[in-house]
């Protein structure tokens, strides 16, 4: 395996409970209601502004982007109050990558999610000092399923460890269809956790978990051609 990046709400820390709450609170300030089912169906995935923008575009509201950016500005206020009262690591995260980290393999993450957010995320499930480097929504133009994220990811990890890490020899951990179609786009392997969505959505993966308790850094490098 030349390198691991994962996506960081559902597979490292349980927050997309924490991002809906705020997703729904900000939208119904401005006449816009979000069900639960709506968002694990349709918006999981996507950035804070292209999740305000596609629930007001689907609800006949079109939003400016100095209205999203009021939002999501409202919106990210609310999440890290809650998170830093309430977030909880996911199990086994941790220790796999403990595991890789031993192992020498490279490792990222890629997030549709604030820095702030991920940066406090990766504290939470204590393993801010083994993830080279971060991918976060400031960082890119297009969020996921576009592949930009994930590429970006990889080239700094390449720049960081100085030598080749081939796309078609890294493993993605995601929980969403979105962050699966971005990885295999650029022909990386993805194993899917089935935290946010049922395993059949997550069918485009290479294998799909219900958790990461049990997975070893042999199941991943096993994913690989």
């Amino acid at each position: 395996m030349d390198a691991l990046i994962s996506d960081c709400d559902g597979v490292i820390v349980d927050s997309e409970p924490i991002h809906l709450a705020g997703f729904q609170q900000i939208l119904a300030e401005w006449g816009v209601t979000l069900t639960r089912q709506a968002y694990y169906d349709r918006y999981l995935g996507f950035d804070d502004h292209d999740c305000f923008a596609a629930v007001g575009a689907d609800n006949g509201r079109t939003f400016t982007e100095d209205e999203i950016a009021e939002m999501t500005a409202a919106k990210t206020r609310l999440v890290q109050e809650k998170m830093h009262a309430n977030l909880q690591p996911m199990p086994g995260f941790s220790a796999l990558v403990a595991a890789l980290a031993q192992a020498g393999v490279p490792m990222a993450i890629c997030s549709g999610g604030l820095r702030d957010e991920v940066e406090l995320a990766a504290v939470t499930a204590g393993v801010g000092d083994v993830i080279k480097t971060l991918v976060c929504a400031e960082d890119v133009q297009r969020g996921k399923p576009d592949p930009e994220g994930y590429s970006l990811a990889l080239s700094r990890l390449t720049e960081l460890v100085g030598r080749e890490l081939r796309a078609r020899r890294t493993v993605v951990l995601e929980d969403s269809p979105a962050g699966i179609a971005a990885a295999k786009a650029l022909g990386m392997a993805v194993l899917a956790v089935a935290s946010s969505y049922p395993r059949e959505a997550l069918h485009q993966a290479d294998r799909v978990v219900d958790s990461l308790a049990n997975v070893t850094a042999d199941d991943l490098e096993n994913l690989l051609p």
